[in-house]
């Protein structure tokens, strides 16, 4: 996993951080919303790819839901 730093809303846009234009032009991304959180994928996403990440997301929300909140503060 690697950070990429805060993304903002602007005028009703999401704006990436710095980091995020590195990666290669023109790629596009799912936005999916898991429990309240956002998740940024590579897509496109088929039915048990998002099936999985989605029970991935949710585990991963759940075991760390702590650290999460902390970080939020």
């Amino acid at each position: 996993m690697k950070y990429l730093g805060i993304a903002r809303t602007e005028n009703g846009r999401i704006v990436m951080p710095d980091a995020f234009n590195e990666g290669a032009p023109g790629r596009t991304y799912e936005a999916v919303e898991i429990g309240g959180e956002i998740l940024l994928l590579a897509g496109p996403l088929d039915r048990q790819r998002l099936a999985r990440v989605d029970e991935l997301a949710r585990q991963s929300i759940h075991d760390h839901r702590s650290s999460l909140e902390d970080l939020a503060r």
